[in-house]
């Protein structure tokens, strides 16, 4: 049936392939030919409405018109703030401390173990800034920003999706900024900003996605349309956002680029990286050999002693930081 929908299946693992966004032609031709009759009238909308959704995704992304809500205001008057290098943390602290709820995150982040080790939890937005740094001050706010923008999933299924993608990307982002301030030049808070929103594509989709309800019916379709086609859509909401080029080019091809990184690592190899190696986080905190199986990651490899201080470390720091971050 999967076939049918021009997705491709693992027939070992009954899991889903998946690689390529899917293509509508492609698509058209394979539902003409498949068998509905048998399956019913229920899949058959469903069919045509993950043909819509594919549709919609792809005349999106041709015409460079992706209908996204603005950042919200808090959010780009931070980000211009932060583009002043006169700009005092007094400044940044009152900005911050006009939206309660963010001001209260940016106190969690800063507290969290990742980022603060003394005795005494950190109570005013200035030092919180002070601690943090503007870069990482900038990641808060945008994350919470994207957070604000992709609200409203009614459903459990969807939300449960959102929660997926909300998590993992705190696991890339933590894993990320480890790996820049361990094996590269790369500023870590870049690479942590690339990893918390490595999969907004994911949220615009789930977006436009939220209320076709019969979507829900082929739940394991749609998760391919996520996997297919969310680094494309993605590197579209960075741009559209106005974001730097090097994190709309790390969003919009960490799936595609070879996970054996170049010398010099770029940002994208980096949150390749980072990304596979939360998808496998279970595995490589169970599995006291996983760094020997892992494939080659280039110059961004690591001897065993490393390699399992940052999945350890980046398990805990996750579980705090994720408390942070509302995920």
């Amino acid at each position: 049936m999967l076939k049918n929908l021009g997705l491709a299946v693992d027939t070992s693992t009954s899991n889903l392939v998946g690689v390529k966004p899917l293509r509508l032609p492609a698509m058209k031709a394979n539902v003409e030919t498949s068998d509905t009759v048998i399956l019913g009238s229920g899949y058959t909308q469903a069919r045509s409405e993950m043909e819509a959704l594919v549709t919609k995704l792809e005349s999106a992304l041709d015409q460079r018109n992706l209908e996204l809500p603005s950042l919200p205001e808090v959010a780009l008057k931070i980000r211009r703030a932060l583009g002043n290098d006169d700009v005092s943390m007094k400044e940044i602290a009152r900005l911050l401390g006009a939206d309660p709820a963010l001001a209260a995150r940016t106190l969690r982040v800063a507290n969290s173990a990742m980022f603060y080790r003394g005795n005494r939890p950190i109570t005013s937005l200035s030092a919180a800034v002070s601690q943090l740094g503007q870069k990482m001050v900038r990641n808060v706010a945008l994350s919470f920003a994207a957070q604000q923008v992709f609200l409203g999933y009614g459903s459990r299924p969807l939300r449960d999706l959102v929660s997926g993608v909300w998590a993992h990307s705190v696991h890339s982002a933590v894993i990320a900024h480890a790996l820049a301030r361990v094996r590269t030049t790369l500023n870590p808070d870049e690479a942590f900003l690339a990893g918390l929103l490595h999969e907004v594509g994911k949220l615009y989709i789930l977006m436009r996605a939220k209320d076709i309800g019969s979507l829900l019916t082929m739940d394991a379709a749609l998760k391919s349309v996520l996997g297919g086609w969310h680094a494309r859509v993605g590197r579209a909401v960075i741009e559209t956002w106005e974001l730097p080029a090097e994190l709309a080019v790390a969003v919009g091809e960490h799936e595609s680029v070879s996970l054996e990184a170049a010398d010099p690592p770029t940002l994208t190899a980096v949150l390749a990286v980072a990304n596979y190696l939360a998808e496998h986080s279970e595995s490589a905190c169970a599995d006291p050999e996983f760094h020997s199986k892992a494939p080659s990651f280039g110059t961004l490899g690591m001897d065993k002693r490393t390699f399992d201080w940052l999945i350890r470390s980046a398990d805990v720091d996750v579980r705090l930081l994720s408390i942070a971050f509302g995920v």
